[in-house]
């Protein structure tokens, strides 16, 4: 019950119990007045009666008495009048017949009007010669007092109508600041963190609304704190100081886990950059022309290469840098590459004691991050024979994404030439969801998603993906045993059609099936999409499904989004795990990461956990959930 509902409520209720008081009181004095007028009028009437009948009464003229009798009691207040002689004989009498009256019986009863007789004594001089009885109607004051006790309810009760709208009008006035405050805190549990400017008069309210805006104020200078540190933290374990690229270890870690993972692994390409002669530019012109040569080439590649989503960059060595780049079509690598070259090579001119050498060359599934370097390394040698300043692997070719086109997806998607895997994210006892991992099949052979999914990549097939997907647990009632994540594409969540159709269906799907749905995306769609993924996530909350982010601190960009968006957990990129339980600095920045999101009650899960080391050391920085494949190998769905 509201605050407002239990004060009207006290309200009424004193009203009702004053209204009783007060109405019994008043009723019982106006009876008693009512009762003490009838006593009076008929002892008037006795007494006046007796005067005129003396010398009738003393001569007994009967004829004489009768009419002055009928004349006062035909004024119709009385019930009896009677004329007797001393010795008490009747002389003459009058009766009038039970009277119907307006007040209900009840009434009547519960009144209880005495039935009083007034008496006065006929003298003739100093004689008595008999007496007058009289006897009011009592009726006529019952109906008095009943239309008298209906006015005093009806008075009561738009008296008590009035009071109760007005005590409402003002509550809500007066507890407006209270509503607003409310809302202040109902806005801190989605991450925001508004200070409330209107500050009410009422003392109590307005240390409370103080009270919460130095609340609000310090939760929100605790998270901004939380993130610098976080920054800082990342800032030192995984970027170069001097370009803000990714570093040694970030690249490498980047490829460990990409050539491992069989389930997300993307065919694509690998390129070196080198700079030579900027040992020579360092001891010729100083160390800060040197940094300007190795800035330019930076901001090249940075400004190049993020016009793909699928880009991995960084400064790995002194004069080195590196990135993957995961590209469906070899033609299009190589064409972009030339281009690439073709501007470093321009940049450069200015700098003629440096030159700089690209090489390029694919990798493939479970090769290693050492043989993949050696490879690159040789073409770097072959590099520097070429006019142009660029090489690639001469088995590029061979090693070319395998002829996959969306026609054959289209078809296997149309014909259900697909099959779904559940992998459990776990604390080791308790099960947090099992994600949903799709494949599909071409020709007999299953095709896992991180092969075909940049084939459909910001079409409308991939949200015809999404929909199949999602339509398949519907119709075999997944999610009436289990909790089950699905991982959304971009194109489902920025195209308003494609996210209109989808947003649909999950509303078609039964409450009970609701809360264990949880949706996720990656990280790229909400640092690239911003708004398109607000609006997205705010529809999807007031569903009722749980959201959350994929592959999260892969870039570099500050994490603001986790305060905007209604999140309830992260999926953190499992490069970040791949040596955790040796390097101590990632260590610290992942305990921090976990403090900063349970300050935001967001659930962190840690991926690709392949070794019990690796688990033992989350669980000692107070991490719960984890997944991989020490946690929980894929099992197809049935």
């Amino acid at each position: 019950m509201s605050l407002t509902k239990k004060v009207v409520s006290v309200v009424l209720g004193l009203f009702i119990v004053v209204f009783v008081v007060t109405y019994l009181i008043t009723i019982n004095n106006s009876r008693q007045f009512f009762i003490e007028q009838m006593n009076s009028n008929a002892q008037d009437t006795a007494t006046s009666l007796g005067l005129s009948l003396s010398n009738a009464l003393q001569e007994k003229d009967k004829a004489l008495m009768l009419p002055m009798v009928e004349a006062v009691f035909d004024r119709g207040y009385f019930s009896m009048i009677e004329v007797r002689d001393m010795r008490g004989k009747l002389l003459v009498s009058r009766y009038a017949p039970r009277r119907q009256s307006i007040a209900p019986e009840w009434f009547i009863e519960w009144t209880q009007w005495p039935s009083s007789v007034q008496s006065a004594l006929v003298m003739n001089g100093w004689n008595q010669v008999g007496e007058v009885l009289v006897t009011s109607d009592s009726s006529y004051a019952s109906d008095a007092l009943w239309s008298y006790a209906r006015s005093l309810v009806y008075l009561y009760l738009v008296f008590a109508g009035i009071a109760l709208i007005v005590t409402v009008l003002f509550l809500r006035w007066l507890l407006r600041p209270l509503k607003r405050v409310t809302k202040q805190a109902e806005a801190i549990c989605q991450r925001e963190f508004p200070v409330e400017t209107t500050i009410p008069k009422t003392t109590e309210l307005r240390h409370l609304t103080l009270a919460m805006n130095q609340m609000v104020n310090h939760i929100k200078m605790l998270f901004q704190e939380q993130m610098q540190q976080m920054e800082i933290l990342r800032h030192q374990a995984f970027q170069d100081g001097l370009t803000n690229l990714g570093n040694h270890r970030y690249f490498h870690q980047q490829l460990s886990v990409l050539l491992e993972n069989e389930e997300e692994f993307t065919p694509g390409f690998v390129v070196l950059i080198n700079i030579e002669g900027l040992e020579q530019t360092n001891q010729k012109q100083g160390f800060q022309e040197g940094d300007k040569v190795l800035l330019t080439v930076a901001k090249l590649c940075s400004n190049f290469w993020s016009r793909l989503s699928n880009v991995s960059l960084a400064r790995i060595n002194g004069s080195n840098f590196a990135l993957t780049v995961k590209e469906v079509s070899l033609g299009r690598f190589l064409n972009q590459c030339e281009e690439f070259n073709n501007g470093l090579q321009q940049a450069l001119k200015f700098y003629p004691e440096c030159q700089v050498f690209v090489a390029a060359t694919s990798y493939y599934l479970h090769q290693t991050v050492k043989a993949l370097l050696e490879e690159v390394d040789q073409i770097l040698l072959q590099a520097r024979t070429k006019e142009n300043h660029f090489a690639y692997s001469a088995s590029i070719r061979e090693n070319e994404v395998i002829s996959l086109d969306k026609d054959a997806i289209r078809a296997a998607l149309e014909n259900g030439s697909f099959n779904a895997y559940l992998q459990e994210v776990t604390d080791g006892e308790t099960v947090f969801h099992h994600e949903l991992f799709l494949r599909i099949k071409v020709n007999n052979i299953e095709i896992r998603g991180g092969r075909f999914l940049p084939v459909v990549d910001n079409s409308e097939l991939a949200a015809e993906i999404d929909t199949a997907v999602l339509k398949k647990i519907i119709d075999i009632h997944l999610l009436r045993n289990k909790p089950v994540a699905l991982n959304l594409t971009a194109y489902t969540v920025i195209e308003p059609q494609a996210r209109n159709k989808y947003l649909k269906m999950l509303e078609s799907i039964p409450a009970a099936e609701k809360t264990n749905l949880q949706l996720e995306f990656n990280e790229t769609v909400v640092l690239n999409h911003f708004v398109e993924a607000i609006y997205f996530t705010k529809a999807v909350q007031k569903l009722g499904i749980h959201l959350g982010v994929d592959q999260v601190g892969i870039h570099f960009s500050p994490m603001h989004y986790l305060n905007q968006l209604p999140l309830d957990y992260l999926k953190v990129h499992g490069s970040f795990f791949h040596d955790i339980d040796e390097n101590q600095t990632r260590q610290f920045f992942f305990y921090y990461f976990n403090e900063m999101a349970k300050t935001l009650n967001i659930q962190v899960v840690a991926t690709q956990i392949e070794t019990e080391k690796q688990w033992k050391t989350l669980k000692s920085l107070k991490l719960r959930w984890g997944q991989g494949k020490f946690l929980g190998n894929l099992e197809k769905l049935k």
